[in-house]
Formats: structure tokens, sequence, C-alpha cells
């Protein structure tokens, strides 16, 4: 992945974007999220400064010929770009919005589009920037939020179920494009990180529950970080849960707990984000349902008050630590409650109840639902895990089976779903692996690892 630095002088002025979508903050927000994208393109391809900025202001505005009033063809890169050139804006910046995802190459184009088309070559200088426009357009979501790949092409196909041959290109063009950022992927492995960063679920992904850490699993983390790659646990778990298997498997990297709220290292537990004010009235709200429920602290998991004998099993059988039913120090990390995931009246008025408290809700397994704060999920804990080792954000994989791992999904380079995943999670993920009982994720660190990394990867492959 080549670049060629060059400044930004004038253009247009970015304080008035908000004005242009006054009524339509969904599109901004996606605007917004391709530009974050964008940003951690520029710092794991260790971008210079110039083309860095060039990049993210081309990802911002890569849809700004959507604003209604500069609307001239009706087709909105063309007019974005047209609207750019006028303001002085930097070529660069603006063969990123005339081109980005193959604008001017789709079959169908309007007469008048394809002859403004004609009469612009393409910049050869700003290929790679067009390239990296698309693939952050291809992680963000169309109303905003970071996403995988093929998460974006799942928002797509949910968005226009009468539009099939909308769904269909974009099928094909999905691949396209995460096939162009795998093969720049090879660009970030160094001597000293020649493999990507993998962060892992524990429960139903490396460890079936009730089982113990199979001999093919283990033999397959250790194998891959001897051979220079970064792994680290990403689980809802405690973080005193998962110190014995950290221990059993010699990582020394940081381990992701707590659905993100929390980390783990050789220096103890180190809390990220918790719940505040609101888990107090949560644990009203949930024991007024007569709801168990379960709420994790930095020294331990703490009952409520309609937790029966009978659910230390479950944990147990998970291998977490027993629940203390006395009061214990310390912030709420998360609370995690009891309910079958077949009760989805259930379901939606609990999740209804977490969007009034500001705070986040997952399902965790299809018997625990869990609150989270908002800034606790595994992808900010993960990001803050590869800046503090100073790790490209992007030169990694997550590997899980359910919805608390999508915003692991949603900010790695990559992602694999284990084949007895929930549907939700294998239609998020890049690949879907071997299951849990068949030493899923062990097979995809060993295929990885002799692979080469990003090298042996693409789409379509079958594990």
């Amino acid at each position: 992945m080549s670049f060629v630095s060059s400044c930004l002088e004038s253009g247009f002025d970015i304080r008035v974007l908000d004005s242009l979508f006054v009524d339509h903050g969904p599109r901004l927000a996606h605007m917004r999220d391709a530009a974050s994208f964008a940003k951690d393109i520029a710092g794991s391809f260790s971008l210079p400064a110039e083309d860095a900025q060039l990049l993210v202001r081309s990802a911002l505005l890569h849809d700004i010929g959507y604003a209604p009033a500069l609307r001239r063809f009706d087709y909105h890169p063309l007019d974005g770009a047209l609207f750019l050139a006028d303001q002085e804006e930097h070529p660069w910046v603006t063969e990123g919005v005339l081109r980005h995802s193959w604008a001017g190459r789709k079959s169908g184009l309007d007469p008048a589009v394809s002859e403004q088309y004609a009469q612009r070559q393409p910049l050869p200088d700003a290929a790679w920037l067009v390239r990296a426009v698309t693939v952050a357009d291809w992680r963000a979501a169309g109303v905003g939020g970071r996403v995988s790949f093929a998460r974006r092409f799942q928002d797509i196909a949910t968005r226009n179920p009468h539009n099939p041959d909308k769904v269909r290109r974009a099928a094909i063009m999905v691949d396209e494009v995460r096939d162009g950022f795998l093969q720049w992927a090879r660009d970030m492995a160094t001597e000293r990180r020649p493999l990507p960063w993998v962060f892992c679920d524990v429960d139903n992904t490396l460890i079936r529950p009730g089982d113990r850490l199979s001999v093919s699993n283990k033999a397959a983390v250790k194998a891959y970080v001897a051979a220079g790659g970064a792994f680290s646990l990403a689980t809802g778990k405690h973080p005193l849960s998962i110190a014995p298997l950290a221990l059993e498997l010699g990582l020394e990297t940081t381990q992701v707990a707590g659905n993100g709220s929390c980390l783990l290292d050789k220096n103890g537990i180190t809390v990220l984000d918790e719940l505040g004010d609101a888990a107090d009235a949560l644990r009203a709200a949930l024991e007024s349902r007569g709801l168990p429920i379960a709420i994790y602290r930095p020294l331990g998991i703490e009952t409520g008050g309609m937790w029966p004998a009978s659910l230390d099993e479950i944990f147990d059988r998970y291998g977490e630590i027993r629940p203390t039913r006395t009061p214990l120090p310390g912030e709420a990390l998360k609370i995690l409650c009891i309910v079958d995931g077949d009760d989805l009246r259930r379901e939606r008025e609990l999740r209804l109840l977490a969007l009034e408290l500001g705070v986040d809700c997952c399902r965790s397994d299809r018997h625990f639902l869990e609150f989270l704060p908002k800034r606790g999920n595994k992808g900010q804990a993960a990001r803050t895990v590869m800046e503090q080792a100073t790790w490209p954000v992007l030169h990694s994989l997550a590997v899980g089976d359910t919805e608390n791992d999508e915003p692991l999904f949603a900010l790695c380079g990559a992602c694999a779903a284990v084949g007895n995943a929930g549907e939700w999670a294998r239609r998020g993920a890049d690949w879907t692996i071997g299951q849990c009982a068949d030493n899923g994720a062990g097979g995809f660190l060993d295929r990885l690892r002799l692979g080469h990394g990003w090298a042996g990867l693409r789409s379509g492959l079958i594990f």
C-alpha cells in the first residue's frame, strides 16, 4: 500500500457540514463513522500526516452529495464531488468522493451521469485513497455505527428488502472490498508482529461450558504465540475466573473481561468503565420483575436477593467463580440477568429499560442478558489493549459466537464466528469456522499461523 504525500491548504468548510444534514442525522452519523474507521486505517498503515488528513477528510465527506441542497444529477458521488470542486477542495478528497465504492463503474447509470464521469479522468496518485475510502464506507453502517464487512452487507440487505438487484450487487462488492483490505493488511505485518492479534471469546468459542480447555485448542494457542502472534481472551467472565486459564495458556498479553468493562494483566484488574448510578436503578427494576441477577464487581460477583442456589451450578459449569450472598465493595462493572433467550417479550422490555437508563444491553448466552456501561464493551477494551501495546488496531482478528462479540467484530480488521454461533453472529462474521466442540478456534489459529496471517485469508474461505 503506497502513498504520495500532499498538503491540504483550502477547500470546504467542515463547520458547515451539520447544517447540510439537519434532517438527515443517520446519514451524517454514517459519514462520521466512516471517517473514524479511516483514521484507524491511517494509524494502522502508518500513513504520513498529510495523507492521513486527506483520507479522513475524504471519508468524512464521501456522502456529502446526499445533502438535499447539493443535488444536481441525483447521483450522490457526482453531486458531492461537483460541489467540493466548486469549493476548491483538494483534488484527492474530491476524487475519493467521486469514485468511492466504485461509483461511476456501476451499470444502469443515467446517460448524463455517465457523460460527467467520462469527462473526468481518474487521478492515479489518488487511487489508494479511493480504495481506502471505499473500505471505510464498508465498515460503517448506513445509519451510523462501526460494523464488520459482513454486517455492512446485512445492513444493506435489511434496508433494501424490495431491491434485490442492489442486494445482489452488494453481495459481490463486499467480497471485493474485503479482499482488497486483506491484500493491504499484509503490509501491517512486521518482524516484531508477523501475525494479527487474535481476541477470542471463551464460553462456546474456545471452551464448551462444562468441559476443560481441549488439548488441541491449548496447543494451537501456544503455537500461534510462539510464531509471533498475540492472543487475548475476550470474555464476559469475571477477571478472577479467567486468571487460571490465562496462566494455563501462558499468556503474557492483557485479557478482556467482564464483557469489556475491565482488563486483567500481570498487575491485576483495571476497571475501564462501570454502571455508576444506573446500577441501583437497574437492580431495583430487575428484581421488581422477579428476575435473578448477579452484580459483577472487581473483587467478585454479588447476587441479588432472588438468586436461587441452583444457579450456582450454572456458574460452576461455565467456569465462573461462585457468587457471594453478601455485599461486595467496589464499582458495579455489569449486571447479569437470567432471562431465557426464547422469552422475546421480556427481552424487548429489558432492552427498552436499558435504553431508558442509558446503559448497553446484550445477550452473552441463551441464559444470560447483560447490562453494561456505555463504554464497557469488548471492542472498546480491545482497542485499549492494542493502543497500550502500540499495536495497529486493524492488525487484529476477532473470534466469537454471540451478540456480545459484535463490538469486537466491528473493531478488528476481520472476524470469524464458530459454527455453533447464533445466526446473528454468523451473519456478522467474515468467516464461519469449525464448531467449539470440534476445536474450531484452534483450527482457525493453525490456519492463520501456517498461512502467514493475512496472506492466507480471502473472502469465501471454507474452514
